[in-house]
């Protein structure tokens, strides 16, 4: 048959054309492998890299979180601690005051005592208290001097002789009697004492608040 005889002068020609297909073949799949590998390995390690990535993230907003948390806690015990110190302030403040208070009522008490008989020596007898005159003068001074009423001043006069008179009737006025008595003067006293010592205690009180002491 003619086409044996074609295969047999083929036959020397087709193991070098195939064993050069196999090689070719097999080089393809090598390189194939090859690439896969190297894509895997690749892509495992850029997933590794992004997984780092990602875990460093969130490790850092934790740290952030938890420093949040802290600082707001410390905030909070900072404030509380505030609050505590100025309660305590206002309850000592309030301490204060009613002791203040309990020191008027007594001395109030005394004022008549005081101001009833008094004696020339220790072993004298006692004997009426002489009176006591506070001028109009005396009581307009102590008032200006406290705050009470304003220091007063006379209207400008044109004519000279009328102001001198001005002045000389408003001299003459600073000398009548006021009739404020020793009994009254000693209470005004008393309580205008404890108003400085509850304006001095407000003052330290707050003193200690905005210090922080």
């Amino acid at each position: 048959m003619k086409w044996l005889s074609f295969l047999r002068a083929a036959l020397p020609f087709a193991i070098p054309v195939a064993l050069a297909a196999a090689i070719y073949l097999l080089v393809g799949m090598l390189e194939r492998s090859a690439y896969d590998a190297g894509h895997r390995a690749a892509t495992t390690k850029g997933d590794l890299a992004l997984m780092k990535l990602k875990t460093e993230h969130q490790e850092q907003e934790l740290a952030r979180a938890r420093a949040a948390e802290a600082s707001a806690k410390d905030a909070a015990k900072r404030l509380q601690d505030a609050q505590a110190h100025n309660d305590k302030l206002a309850a000592d403040l309030a301490t204060q005051q009613r002791q203040h208070r309990k020191t008027t009522d007594y001395l109030s008490g005394e004022i008549a005592r005081v101001n009833d008989l008094y004696r020339k020596a220790l072993d004298a007898e006692p004997e009426p208290l002489p009176a006591c005159v506070f001028t109009a003068g005396f009581v307009r001074v102590w008032n200006e001097a406290s705050g009470a009423r304003s220091p007063a001043t006379l209207p400008a006069a044109t004519d000279p002789e009328r102001a001198a008179a001005q002045v000389a009737q408003a001299r003459a006025a600073d000398q009548l009697d006021s009739g404020i008595s020793q009994n009254t003067l000693l209470a005004h006293h008393v309580r205008y004492a404890e108003q400085c010592k509850n304006t001095a205690a407000q003052l330290d009180a707050l003193i200690d608040a905005v210090g922080g002491n």
